[in-house]
């Protein structure tokens, strides 16, 4: 039906670079944060293109069916879906821990929305959620997000987009970074809490007489905090070990596309 348009090798290229690098600017930390406005995302897809398609070269693509150049541009699309979805394990992995200690804590119903995916976390998540993202911004984060633009497209050339077997392997090793993240980062108050919860059964059992509700509850969140406030430091040397790892892995993801 559109046989009738003309497109050009250059036209092309650049519209499938926009493609693969605004789904990435779409669903990647900081980047996909739904504070930012989609429009400044678009933007910012065509800015980097413009300045990484020079040292690309372009695909003989333009005398192509306009159902084919669809498609292409579709895969590149999901490519880069790929890529924002597997940067974004980090920080579901560190959410899924701060979802652990809150309901250890008590929070269990304790939740507020948070305003960059429009859900409700807990409280402990939503603190370490934006902790995250400070930090991730703080060691660079954003400059291996444009890192890893530029590699895809040295791995994967434009329309050269195909799904390797292999790939699933290291995508379900991505996949493991959640639970390591989760209990790794969390485990001096995940350990603690399940310390004081089980000292406070035996006390509640060899002296039942004991109110527990009115001295545990309390002691339990104010705990919890204190181990919180004294691991962060800890908390952000463990993450940007994972993190530059963990870049690592999506890099060899992207080579086996």
């Amino acid at each position: 039906m559109f046989e009738f348009l003309y497109y050009t090798d250059t036209f092309v290229s650049f519209l499938m670079a926009v493609a693969r690098i605004g789904a990435i600017l779409f669903t990647v930390p900081v980047f996909g944060s739904n504070v930012i406005k989609p429009q400044i995302r678009f933007v910012l897809a065509i800015l980097i293109a413009m300045v990484i398609f020079p040292s690309l070269e372009a695909m003989p693509y333009g005398n192509l069916p306009t159902g084919i150049i669809i498609v292409m541009v579709f895969k590149e699309i999901l490519v880069g879906v790929c890529i924002g979805i597997l940067s974004n394990f980090l920080f579901i992995g560190a959410q899924l821990g701060g979802q652990i200690v809150g309901l250890q804590m008590g929070f269990s119903v304790v939740n507020v929305m948070d305003p960059q995916s429009n859900t409700q976390l807990s409280i402990i998540s939503s603190f370490l959620n934006i902790g995250m993202l400070l930090f991730f911004i703080a060691v660079g984060g954003h400059y291996l997000v444009l890192g890893a633009i530029a590699e895809s497209f040295r791995s994967i050339p434009i329309g050269g987009a195909e799904i390797n077997p292999i790939a699933f392997n290291y995508i379900a090793k991505l996949f493991s970074y959640i639970f390591l993240i989760a209990i790794k980062i969390m485990a001096p108050a995940i350990i603690t809490l399940l310390i004081f919860s089980t000292v406070i059964g035996v006390i509640g059992k060899l002296a039942p007489q004991i109110n527990l509700m009115i001295v545990g509850f309390p002691a339990k969140i104010a705990i919890g905090l204190i181990i919180i406030a004294l691991g962060m430091n800890y908390f952000f040397i463990a993450f940007e070990k994972i993190l530059l790892r963990y870049f690592e892995e999506i890099a060899n993801v992207i080579r086996f596309f």
